[in-house]
């Protein structure tokens, strides 16, 4: 469980620092597509204006329920984005719980 919860920490801090100013994510490099699973917590409609190639939308309100669908495994590294972090980092609370119930 520590593993899953200092992953998503880290990812969700790589997410937030690298995506948080850009209005349209960049694709992927090859670096960033071997690093676990990239989830754009924007809504549909966001994600279908442009997105990473390899990441999965499930809006940030919809993560909880969603999240083991795309990771049944809880130690694959989770890549978390939007477009300006606040989405992401409410995801990456609800992870939080959901890894680690209060």
């Amino acid at each position: 469980m520590k593993s899953v919860f200092s992953a998503i920490i880290c990812a969700a801090a790589l997410s937030l620092s690298g995506f948080a100013a850009a209005a349209q994510p960049a694709p992927a490099t090859a670096s960033q597509a071997g690093k676990g699973i990239w989830i754009d917590v924007r809504t549909p409609q966001e994600f279908q204006t442009g997105h990473l190639n390899s990441a999965v939308n499930i809006p940030h309100d919809q993560i909880a329920q969603k999240i083991q669908s795309v990771s049944p495994n809880k130690n694959t590294p989770i890549n978390l984005y939007c477009r300006s972090g606040k989405r992401a980092e409410a995801a990456l609370e609800t992870l939080k719980n959901w890894v680690i119930p209060m």
